[in-house]
């Protein structure tokens, strides 16, 4: 399911955070709403929910953690802007829900 070495960790019902580098601080949370379509909103880490900044809504799990890239937190980013960075063709299924975002 994960292009990464480990999957996301769930930790709640409808929350998983995703590890990255550092094995002692997640790098984002991935929570799921029941939504009308559902989708996975995927956040930065941060210890205070208030400092967390968005990276996008995806319609499955595994399109939310392929988001979640290895940047600094300052740099992180989606995996849309990663391809269109690399010159490389969307991938099938890591479109995002959220057409106001790009």
């Amino acid at each position: 399911m994960s292009a990464w070495p480990w999957p996301p960790i769930q930790i709640s019902d409808c929350e998983w955070i995703v590890m990255r580098h550092d094995r002692a601080r997640p790098k984002a949370v991935v929570r799921r709403f029941e939504a009308n379509p559902p989708y996975y909103r995927v956040v930065t880490w941060a210890a205070r929910s208030e400092d967390r900044k968005l990276i996008g809504r995806y319609r499955s799990l595994e399109a939310a953690d392929e988001a979640v890239l290895v940047d600094s937190p300052t740099q992180i980013t989606d995996a849309t802007d990663r391809d269109r960075r690399a010159g490389t063709p969307k991938r099938a299924g890591s479109e995002r829900t959220d057409p106001q975002r790009r």
